[in-house]
């Protein structure tokens, strides 16, 4: 899903969801997609899809309320309207329980135009105050509520694919508390309630838990570690980082040499969060990640620059009997900044 790129909106329906009223303003028909409203929603969605604090979860089975939907759905597009009344009373059903005074839940059908396949967009649209002044100007302002502009995230959406046993995730999501002191009841409602699904790590927070713990783990074991091991262990993890799969367990066997050495590292990471010990890795953010390389050292002093050219200027010398270690700089170009 996240790497959907031109999509088309094909269905949209928007539910009016109240704990003030009595019953929910559900939808009874599909909106007219003007262009203007295609552009809005679309774009919308393509904000989704690209958010960088965006998840991946789980249905908890084939049978949860909104994986049977979308499975209609995909399947038959004529049962949209149907189908998306189901959602949004399922939805209103789940609002019941949080505090959250009014909101609206659109439903759209999209395509991906790349590869054909269907997907539904359910996004939690708050309201947003605006004051309006008719054209004559002489009446005050006027408070009327709109919907979120698409330069606004939204806090809660999800882009959804019925459940499969061959996916590793059914859903892309945000659940983003609307403030700190927001009550659990509302906080768990999208996930755990309306979703019914878990949270499942992406590639890119599994890549960037092994190269960023893998680091903190070389230096919380410099003392016992050789300077071999150390570096064989750290070009391992970047180069399998860039390729189709990271096996942590095979990395451990072939960069380190005691057993308990290579539990210990297995088990950081997954006391850190990794979910699997085999996966495929995000191989965009680590060669981002591998462009610059840092060196930290005492007192708060850094070496940093592009890192197909860092060793050409640094040295790394091996390490002191007191376990210092020793750094050569060469380089014709020296300044302060």
């Amino acid at each position: 899903m996240q790497s959907i790129e031109a999509i088309e909106l094909t269905r949209l329906v928007i539910h009016g969801i109240s704990n003030l009223a009595d019953e929910a303003e559900i939808a009874e028909k599909e909106e007219a997609l003007s262009e203007g409203l295609r552009h809005f929603f679309e774009e919308h969605i393509r904000n989704c899809i690209k958010s960088l604090s965006a998840r991946t979860g789980k249905f908890n089975s084939s049978a949860t309320t909104l994986s049977t939907c979308a499975a209609h759905i995909i399947e038959a597009p004529d049962e949209f309207v149907e189908q998306a009344k189901i959602i949004g009373l399922w939805f209103g059903h789940q609002m019941e329980k949080s505090s959250q005074a009014r909101t609206f839940l659109a439903c759209g059908l999209f395509t991906d135009l790349d590869t054909e396949e269907r997907y539904l967009a359910l996004l939690k649209m708050d309201p947003v105050r605006s004051f309006v002044r008719r054209a004559d100007g002489g009446q005050p302002f006027e408070q009327i509520q709109t919907l979120p502009d698409p330069s606004r995230q939204l806090l809660r959406w999800a882009i959804v694919r019925p459940y499969s046993d061959e996916q590793r995730y059914d859903i892309l999501y945000r659940n983003q508390p609307a403030a700190r002191d927001e009550d659990p009841e509302t906080s768990a409602m999208w996930l755990d309630a309306f979703l019914e699904a878990a949270e499942i790590a992406t590639p890119r927070q599994m890549t960037q838990i092994v190269l960023k713990e893998t680091e903190k783990w070389i230096q919380h074991n410099e003392a016992v570690l050789e300077d071999e091991e150390a570096k064989r262990l750290r070009d391992t993890v970047k180069t399998l980082a860039q390729s189709d799969e990271i096996d942590i367990e095979a990395i451990a066997q072939a960069a380190l040499a005691e057993e308990r050495m290579r539990e210990e590292y297995i088990e950081r990471l997954l006391d850190r969060g990794l979910t699997e010990t085999t996966f495929k890795p995000d191989r965009e953010f680590a060669q981002r990640q591998a462009q610059k390389t840092t060196y930290l050292c005492d007192a708060g002093v850094q070496i940093s620059g592009p890192s197909d050219s860092i060793d050409d200027v640094v040295q790394i010398l091996p390490k002191t009997p007191d376990r210092k270690t020793r750094v050569v700089i060469e380089t014709r170009k020296w300044q302060q900044k």
